[in-house]
């Protein structure tokens, strides 16, 4: 039986994704910030992301700066040589076939959902309720 280091990453995106082809087949690659806090400071942890296939043609567009995004994968270790000699390596989480969800915000001051659409959020009053 394989091992696998699986993940789930929410927070935001720190730059546009880049979408690049390897053969035929696609590869998108972006960078997710996740801040929680630690005595009384925020601290921040980056998260190089890696989507391959037809999911990530589809994605590349509506991942852009800042847009809250929730990624589930496995965590892969690369590896490589320095120009200087040194071996380095860094950790890549890369995503499962669906595992790329943006996250939409609702916006509260206007009691809209998202794309503005208020029809799943209208208010009821009690003699509405029919129990």
């Amino acid at each position: 039986m394989a091992d696998m280091c699986s993940c789930m990453v929410t927070g935001r995106l720190t730059s546009d994704s880049e979408i690049k082809y390897v053969g035929s087949s696609a590869m998108l690659k972006f960078s997710v910030a996740v801040g929680r806090y630690e005595k009384g400071q925020t601290v921040t942890s980056f998260f190089d992301v890696v989507q391959w296939g037809k999911a990530a043609e589809s994605l590349n567009s509506r991942l852009t700066k800042g847009k809250p995004v929730v990624v589930r994968g496995e965590m892969r270790q690369e590896f490589w040589n320095a120009q200087d000699g040194a071996k380095r390596s860094r950790w890549v989480l890369v995503a499962d076939a669906f595992g790329v969800q943006p996250l939409t915000s609702f916006n509260q001051e206007e009691g809209q959902g998202p794309k503005g659409r208020t029809d799943q959020f209208k208010q009821y009053d009690d003699e509405d309720i029919p129990f």
